[in-house]
């Protein structure tokens, strides 16, 4: 008596209730994937800006520094070393500047900077976060940007594995076949990397910095859930 009742269900509505959760599934997926891809894109901006944040940034012991908020200090460095180096296509001219209250550091400064400080000059040097940031004398400048490694190192990942779950999602392969969706992580995983690292030292302004990867990432998406169907 029950088979008969199971039989006489309507044909067709276990299936249609497998499309919707398939639907509601691929549409999880999605969504996880974008707000992953834009928490990264976040974390690149943050990134972006630290590079220079202080430039913007008060200088320290002055009305406009708020008591624990960063700031920038100054010291005054001396120059104990000069050195050129042609090994490579281009002349490359380093400074090297002790400061007050710490040994010295190498900057890469311009060919008239090194020309007129001569070992022994007293320099400015601008201290941001405990690192000298940059050096300065008569109108010469040089700076040691601040490289964002580990940042960027996290914006990759997170880049990666919200395409990974956008492919997945948008592609949805046969048999739930995961190969190319993971591939594609990995495979964007470095160009991501080392973009975000150049974008962030090139210190373009910043729509195009966020247009360039943008532009990247759509059109590796678009191949990554072109060859996730095919699967």
């Amino acid at each position: 008596m029950n088979a008969r009742i199971e039989d006489a269900r309507p044909p067709g509505r276990p299936r249609l209730h497998w499309v919707i959760a398939r639907g509601l599934a691929r549409a999880l997926l999605v969504a996880a994937g974008l707000a992953t891809v834009l928490f990264a894109f976040s974390w690149f901006v943050d990134a972006y800006r630290s590079v220079d944040a202080y430039r913007a940034a008060p200088a320290c012991g002055t009305a406009a520094a708020a008591p624990g908020a960063p700031c920038v200090r100054h010291e005054t460095g001396k120059v104990t070393a000069r050195k050129v180096d042609n090994s490579s296509d281009s002349t490359t001219y380093d400074l090297t500047v002790a400061r007050e209250t710490a040994p010295g550091r190498t900057f890469s400064v311009g060919e008239a900077f090194y020309r007129e400080a001569k070992i022994g000059t007293d320099v400015d040097v601008k201290v941001w976060n405990g690192r000298p940031v940059e050096v300065s004398w008569h109108g010469h400048r040089a700076s040691t940007p601040d490289i964002p490694w580990l940042s960027t190192l996290k914006v990759a990942l997170l880049v990666g594995a919200g395409t990974a779950l956008t492919a997945y999602g948008l592609a949805w392969p046969r048999d739930s076949y995961l190969g190319t969706p993971v591939v594609a992580a990995v495979s964007i995983f470095f160009p991501t990397y080392i973009g975000a690292l150049i974008l962030c030292l090139a210190q373009w302004p910043l729509i195009v910095t966020l247009v360039i990867p943008g532009l990247a990432w759509l059109l590796l998406t678009a191949t990554a859930v072109a060859a996730s169907s095919e699967a």
